[in-house]
């Protein structure tokens, strides 16, 4: 197994996300830092550990995000590998899970419930917060059903077997998505588009209720910045990300009037659908009408930004905006109310932890925390 950690000057949440992975029980285990040329102390931090399984990597030149994963996926020898966020982390005993579920089920992609992780001064917090699911056990899921699922809205893309923090794909499966497109990333937004390209290539995968990953949220955090509301600095992760020369956006999804990425998540989900078209053999494609209204659906409806991108979105594919608009206005209405038993379900079936008298400093203690609350939960 290859855990490669892609990073870039975030040394002060790297050193938490490192130890998680140092620790794991794992014997066959490969542990690649990806270091997209910093300036901090990031290479010392990762040479510090003494873990002869700890294999430093500079890319020797800055590059984007999809570019740095391209370079570290291409230095793996394990036989599976996994990427988690240099914020992120994995659950205590995470891989030798994940290695009997692979011999359980014979999958060639694991996904994973994962436990959120709010770092240090999110949400104007002093301290950390971590959201733990007390799900358990697996199932096996048709890739076909589940992509609809995403792309109708009624599925976060995190639900696909995606190469990121819980999910681990066999390498079989990815030198074929290489061989067949010629690089492992054909989208500027790697993690949803190995959703939608593992799902592509293979009929079913493992999906583990019980979460074997810890997302962080840090001030690092490029998707939560891209869709937050609040104004943005160029020093911004999401802005600093669109200065990078990246992979281009999809012909036919065009970027917002400023150069941006659109404001919608569904919109980079129908991107990366788009991107994978190629690994699905002539199967139907998706109407573009009907991902519009999906994508003005899971929207607010006063969203001016993203009513301005829907409009060229239309008007370049010769559809009627405001037809769509009219049926978004139902799809919003429907999609809430099917997500009220799923969201009071969720509420009921996990616990939070963390405040200022029980402070939760990184993200390794994070996994720690979470791993004891579900051992108690497990006892009853």
């Amino acid at each position: 197994m290859t855990v490669i950690i892609p990073t870039r000057e975030r040394a002060d949440v790297f050193a938490g996300a490192l130890r998680t992975v140092t620790s794991q029980d794992y014997e066959n285990l490969e542990i690649l830092v990806s270091d997209n040329f910093s300036g901090d102390a990031t290479e010392e931090i990762a040479r510090s550990t003494g873990d002869p399984r700890v294999k430093y990597l500079n890319t020797g030149k800055r590059l984007s995000m999809a570019h740095n994963w391209e370079f570290a996926l291409g230095h793996a020898t394990g036989e599976w590998v996994a990427i988690i966020g240099d914020d992120d982390g994995l659950m205590p005993g995470a891989l030798t899970k994940v290695a009997a579920l692979i011999h359980e089920t014979g999958a060639l992609a694991v996904q994973s419930a994962i436990c959120r992780y709010r770092w240090p001064g999110n949400k104007s917090r002093s301290y950390g917060r971590i959201r733990v699911p007390l799900s358990h056990g697996h199932e096996i899921r048709d890739s076909k059903v589940w992509m609809t699922k995403v792309l109708e809205g009624r599925a976060a893309y995190a639900e696909l077997p995606m190469l990121y923090t819980g999910g681990f794909v066999s390498m079989t499966v990815l030198e074929e998505l290489k061989r067949r497109t010629g690089a492992f990333y054909k989208s500027r937004i790697p993690d949803v588009y190995t959703g939608f390209a593992v799902a592509s290539l293979i009929p079913s995968y493992a999906y583990s209720r019980t979460p074997l990953a810890v997302a962080g949220i840090s001030r690092h955090s490029i998707g939560v910045d891209q869709f937050s509301k609040s104004k943005k600095s160029k020093e911004s992760p999401s802005q600093k990300f669109l200065q990078e020369d990246n992979i281009p956006f999809h012909k036919d999804m065009p970027l917002t009037e400023s150069g941006d990425v659109p404001p919608s998540l569904q919109a980079v989900v129908f991107e990366s659908y788009l991107q994978t078209i190629c690994l699905r053999d002539g199967g139907p494609i998706e109407p573009f009408d009907h991902q519009l209204e999906i994508i003005l659906a899971s929207s607010p409806p006063d969203d001016d930004q993203l009513a301005a991108w829907a409009k060229t979105f239309a008007r370049m594919h010769g559809l009627d905006y405001e037809r769509i608009r009219a049926r978004a206005r139902i799809t919003r209405f429907r999609l809430k109310l099917e997500s009220i038993p799923i969201n009071f379900a969720r509420r009921i079936g996990r616990r939070n932890i963390g405040s200022p008298r029980q402070p939760i400093a990184n993200v390794y203690d994070a996994s720690l925390a979470a791993a004891a609350v579900l051992e108690r939960a497990r006892r009853g």
